[in-house]
């Protein structure tokens, strides 16, 4: 949720850019879960069992959380729209919470809110907040 920070993802892609390299912006997704491990890589091999500790909204965000997910899909998508001329693209990974693989590691059977868009394909805080981000116009 706060790594990058917004300044270090912004002198990334201005080294890329100034290397020549036009930057893609791959698999995003914001986990909100507590960490089942400190380990940062997405090794699949990473299994932990299902605890409530580290499954805390079962029965959805609270509206806090959701607008702490919202702010930082703002404050992503600024860096993005300010580099526009050197970011080629932002892909997400996955659509709705309900296909998200966070749902599923490293602990099997967790409830994971990451996405644009709910289980139910609703559009989150998070959507119009990367909406009113990229076209303030609207």
């Amino acid at each position: 949720m706060n790594w990058p920070s917004t300044a270090q993802l912004q002198q990334t892609i201005e080294a890329f850019a100034q290397a020549g390299v036009k930057v893609n912006i791959t698999e995003l997704d914001l986990d909100m879960l507590p960490p089942a491990t400190s380990s940062q890589a997405a090794d699949i091999h990473l299994n932990f069992a299902l605890q409530a500790k580290l499954n805390p909204y079962t029965n959805g965000l609270p509206d806090d959380i959701q607008q702490k997910i919202a702010k930082r899909y703002a404050d992503l998508f600024g860096v993005f729209v300010q580099h526009h001329q050197d970011v080629n693209r932002v892909t997400f990974w996955g659509v709705t919470d309900a296909d998200s693989w966070l749902n599923n590691w490293p602990v099997r059977g967790r409830t994971a809110y990451p996405l644009l868009f709910d289980r139910h394909y609703q559009p989150k805080p998070a959507f119009d907040a990367v909406i009113q981000t990229a076209h303030p116009e609207h």
